[in-house]
């Protein structure tokens, strides 16, 4: 994304969270990043499409911090607790914004916002599930689903208490405190002869099953969109090699990590090296 388009973003969410969405105009907006209302409508179509940007950028944001946890040499518990604390930290910096969000309703209703929103429910399914696997191992697999929720509903009640009630915690210990308490979920899941209700087969209606597809699709042409097209280069060797192995029916992770640590000295390769680690969980 450009830097004037950030800019415009940036200064957009501070208004919007001081006025109000509805009350703020196009025209503001040109005045607080000093331009002119034509300049604006060359970065966004709308406003709604400038809300849209905002939703969109901001958690790209909170997806790239969380990449580049999981590219630390971390035990999976720590990773995944970071993850969560740093996801909590950026929502709580547009507390005011979210607030504006909740008291006017004012997200449009039209098929990109929902796809959006769709969109970010299914990562953060598999965010978690991946991660809680990665921290459990296969034993979880009968009811991973629902102890995936279930924690999901966790975060989101004591983001509540944070957003709408004002309620401070100390982010880190809030963090262990829910992984603790998924340890809890997972022991009396052990211990218990009752079926989950949230199953494979229920996920399996709510996400499509091209969705897993579609998220490495994206990787794949990312990292075609870095090749030099230089077959001697050592860069494009490395990425034919990576295009090579995770598109195979079982990747080899130790093939897949000794390829990414000759790209992930590179700026350019940061966040999709983190996003491979991510699908992968490595």
């Amino acid at each position: 994304m450009e830097d004037k388009t950030v800019f415009i973003i940036n200064k957009a969410i501070k208004l919007f969270a001081k006025k109000g969405f509805s009350s703020t105009s196009v025209q503001e907006i040109a005045n607080e990043c000093d331009i002119s209302k034509g300049a604006f409508y060359l970065h966004f179509k709308s406003k709604d499409a400038l809300l849209f940007e905002i939703f969109n950028h901001y958690s790209k944001e909170i997806q790239y911090k969380a990449d580049e946890i999981q590219a630390m040499g971390l035990d999976p518990r720590t990773k995944f607790t970071k993850q969560l604390i740093v996801t909590y930290q950026e929502i709580i910096k547009h507390r005011e914004f979210i607030i504006m969000q909740i008291r006017e309703q004012a997200i449009p209703f039209n098929k990109d916002i929902e796809e959006f929103i769709q969109h970010m429910r299914f990562n953060s399914h598999l965010f978690y599930k991946r991660n809680l696997t990665a921290i459990y191992g296969k034993d979880i697999d009968p009811y991973i689903w629902e102890v995936t929720v279930l924690m999901q509903g966790m975060f989101k009640t004591y983001l509540d208490l944070i957003i709408i009630e004002d309620v401070q915690f100390d982010i880190e210990e809030l963090c262990e405190a829910i992984l603790k308490r998924t340890d809890f979920l997972v022991e009396g899941f052990k211990k218990s002869t009752d079926q989950p209700v949230i199953t494979d087969r229920l996920m399996s209606e709510i996400i499509p099953e091209n969705y897993y597809d579609n998220q490495l699709n994206e990787i794949v042409q990312s990292l075609k969109g870095k090749q030099t097209q230089n077959t001697e280069s050592e860069i494009d060797v490395t990425i034919s090699v990576l295009l090579e192995e995770i598109e195979r029916q079982d990747p080899r992770p130790a093939v897949i990590k000794g390829m990414l640590t000759n790209l992930e000295g590179l700026d350019i390769f940061k966040g999709v090296a983190g996003q491979i680690r991510t699908f992968f969980q490595l």
